[in-house]
């Protein structure tokens, strides 16, 4: 369980941008934060999203909000991390852009 969460810290860590930067995954609280997952959970491709549901499943959450909260947790309340084998390049690149996106789009 702790190897498929640091494997999921080091996907989002690629995926985010620095922990400080307002707007980001783990700085967000409650509602802001379920949003923001929402979003990103909408703009993931069906191949992306599969992969994130089954990270979820191992990590034993119902919902996606949880493998976030679980994993800004874990990592002392930041999703930087560097090196990750579980997610493809393609996969990582539709996570960072689905955050971008819904970061941006929650801005406006």
């Amino acid at each position: 369980r702790t190897l498929v969460g640091l494997m999921l810290v080091g996907l989002l860590g690629l995926v985010c941008a620095d922990h400080h930067q307002h707007g980001s995954v783990c700085s967000l609280e409650g509602e802001a934060q379920r949003a923001l997952v929402g979003c990103i959970r909408e703009h993931l491709d069906e191949a992306t999203l599969t992969k994130l549901n089954q990270v979820k499943q191992r990590l034993e959450c119902d919902q996606l909000y949880c493998v976030f909260l679980k994993i800004c947790e874990a990592n002392h309340g930041t999703l930087e991390h560097s090196g990750n084998e579980y997610f493809t390049d393609p996969e990582k690149e539709a996570l960072r852009n689905a955050v971008v996106t819904c970061r941006d789009s929650a801005h406006h």
